[in-house]
């Protein structure tokens, strides 16, 4: 990593003197496939010279099928032998080589000077090849996974969290995952081994490369980076969602109790909407003023004007399946009552007259403003490229939502948070001391 910092550092000045045609003109992603089962996605850029190299494969830990096979352990071990001869090479390189499942996807990335692509694109090999998985990594990785639950059960915020997505979501839901016991890690490596082959063999599976490479080098790295595909994916891949509870059968109320806590953690829950709703442009508008910001209307009641807490703030909504939201805030246990009557007259308020122009437009700048965050450097174009082809999504998909969001008048938005944001369809979570 010392070294790429070092790269990056001497590059600024290229990088500046380029940065008005950059921003006229973002490198835009080419796409191809090198069997019907493996997609390519190319962002190249040769202003620097690094290249970053994304694999990623269509499971995660929402899948019924994954968890039964212990995938997540399975994908992120393969970097680990015994002798750590994998992780010298990589530090020689100056890389670290990322593995992760996440809810959705498998994915190894890397980072790496362009001079190294070979030596790396080896290492990448031998890692997605590796069957000398380190069992006492993987016991380690097991005794930190109990050590983190019994630590979460005493986190304010993640109680808080749990408890709301309880009262969402039904029991066996993988949208409450997070929040629920994990299962016994595995330190059976054949059965790991095993399991790692299948996923990198899935349909589906995506190589991306950002940075100083071309397509005719891309696709000649590409084609030796995986193993056949298989025919078709296996049953139980996909994740299995069941409807959220039904709004009159959730509890409006639910309390959790912490020893020895000295503040209060206080939320209001519902379904959000994910980002392929038709409402989801009002709703990045009324999420903004409500709670995305420093100047937000529950910062300004909740800590600016008579500061009951550090934090007031939104979270949850977006992806692409309905998942937990709702406005959160903590403060000091005796002021408790105080701070929670504030919270529900600002949704009361929210609810009953909306936003105002001033407020609408701010954050539609916001909104298209942030657009540029998705274009900062070839990886992000890379990254959020690779997404919407994962998920069959239009190109700027995330784009044209913010001008859909910007272009929206005030009107349909107030009309939309009346709908919305009723406070009878919101559950109150509380976290207090015991």
């Amino acid at each position: 990593m010392v070294v790429l910092f070092a790269v990056a550092a001497a590059w600024l000045p290229a990088l500046g003197a380029r940065a008005g045609a950059a921003a006229a003109a973002p490198p835009q992603p080419v796409e191809w496939r090198i069997d019907p089962a493996t997609a390519v996605t190319l962002v190249e850029d040769h202003r620097v010279p690094v290249i970053t190299l994304r694999l990623r494969f269509p499971v995660g830990t929402w899948s019924p099928w994954a968890r039964e096979r212990h995938v997540e352990e399975a994908f992120e071990i393969q970097f680990y032998d015994p002798e750590g001869a994998l992780r010298r090479r990589a530090d020689a390189l100056g890389i670290r080589p990322s593995l992760e499942v996440s809810q959705r996807q498998a994915e190894l990335a890397v980072t790496f000077l362009a001079r190294d692509l070979d030596e790396v694109s080896r290492l990448v090999r031998d890692i997605l090849s590796n069957r000398d998985f380190d069992r006492r990594e993987l016991k380690r990785w097991r005794q930190q996974r109990k050590l983190l639950w019994k630590e979460q059960q005493t986190s304010p915020a993640f109680r808080l969290g749990q408890a709301a997505m309880r009262a969402l979501f039904r029991p066996g839901d993988p949208r409450r995952l997070e929040y629920e016991k994990p299962p016994r890690l595995s330190t059976d490596t054949a059965e790991l081994a095993a399991a790692r082959d299948l996923v990198l063999a899935l349909p589906g599976r995506q190589i991306g490369f950002a940075g100083d490479i071309d397509r005719e080098r891309a696709e000649a790295i590409a084609r030796g980076l995986l193993p056949p595909p298989l025919e078709e994916p296996p049953e139980g891949l996909e994740p299995d969602l069941p409807p959220p509870v039904d709004p009159e059968k959730r509890p409006r109320e639910v309390t959790v109790a912490i020893r020895r806590l000295t503040q209060v953690y206080l939320g209001l829950a519902r379904v959000g909407l994910p980002e392929t709703d038709p409402d989801y442009p009002a709703f990045l508008v009324a999420d903004h003023v409500l709670g995305g910001n420093f100047y937000s209307r529950l910062s300004v009641a909740l800590r600016h004007e008579e500061g009951d807490t550090y934090g007031a703030f939104t979270h949850g909504g977006g992806g692409l399946v309905p998942s937990g939201y709702g406005p959160f805030t903590f403060t000091r246990a005796p002021n408790a009552a105080a701070a929670k009557e504030k919270l529900h007259r600002v949704i009361d308020e929210f609810h009953a007259r909306g936003i105002t122009e001033e407020e609408r437009e701010r954050a539609a700048g916001y909104l298209l403003g942030r657009r540029w965050t998705r274009r900062a450097n070839p990886d992000a174009i890379l990254r959020e490229a690779m997404w919407e082809a994962r998920f069959g999504l239009p190109h700027g998909f995330r784009d044209r939502l913010a001008e859909k969001a910007a272009a929206l008048p005030l009107e349909k938005v107030n009309a939309f948070i009346e709908r919305f944001y009723d406070p009878a369809r919101l559950v109150e979570v509380t976290v207090a001391p015991k």
